[in-house]
């Protein structure tokens, strides 16, 4: 079977077709039709000031939070988008190069708040015993109990821990505090009672031996 369809007015399968020439040769349901798009045209134009700019404010991000300088950052960036310098950057790499300077100060943030997470683990469990069961308990549930190498959610996941654990050791201290200020009180309460009792329990103590 052989179909040719050829000008502007012709209708193959209920669709309008404008192409010079369409041409299907025994189609039989198991062939597969590969129609190529043309690509989309790249912008290769250079970036403009206010871009230029943009990747400035985040290589200076960039390089405070990772304390590194910003011509290593710049280098990365290069590297990423195969310049050698930005001025050869065209606005259709732009967006790749912002995709990946944003990524990298997400990480690097990412890294400033795990390691105060670190620090704030280690400063509530200064106790021997509370620390060997804060290593315990991030040995159990994440595999290692080396808190530099837990991820920013398994070190929020042992703070939360920590922290139910230490209010439950308070909880524990307020009682058994609050049982001994409930003895005081009886004794200064009933002071001259208790006295009395403990008089006559020795006399009668002493007569009887």
């Amino acid at each position: 079977m052989t179909v040719n369809s050829t000008g502007g007015q012709n209708r193959v399968a209920g669709r309008d077709f404008n192409e010079n020439k369409i041409r299907i040769d025994q189609f039989d349901g198991s062939h597969t039709i590969n129609i190529a798009i043309p690509a989309e045209q790249q912008d290769v134009r250079p970036i403009v000031k206010a871009q230029r700019k943009e990747l400035n404010n985040l290589v200076t991000e960039i390089a405070e939070a990772g304390e590194i300088e910003a011509f290593v950052v710049w280098q990365k960036v290069h590297a990423e988008i195969g310049i050698a310098t930005v001025s050869e950057m065209t606005v259709n790499q732009y967006q790749a190069a912002v995709s990946f300077l944003q990524a990298m100060l997400d990480r690097w943030k990412d890294r400033d708040a795990s390691k105060a997470l670190v620090s704030l683990l280690l400063r509530n469990s200064e106790n021997s015993e509370t620390r060997q069961k804060l290593i315990r308990y991030c040995h159990i549930n994440f595999g290692t109990g080396r808190l530099n190498d837990l991820t920013r959610p398994q070190l929020q996941l042992a703070l939360s821990w920590l922290d139910q654990k230490s209010q439950e050791n308070g909880s524990s201290t307020t009682s058994q505090l609050t049982t001994r200020l409930k003895i005081t009180d009886l004794l200064r309460t009933y002071l001259i009672e208790i006295g009395f009792i403990f008089i006559v329990g020795a006399v009668i103590g002493a007569l009887i031996f």
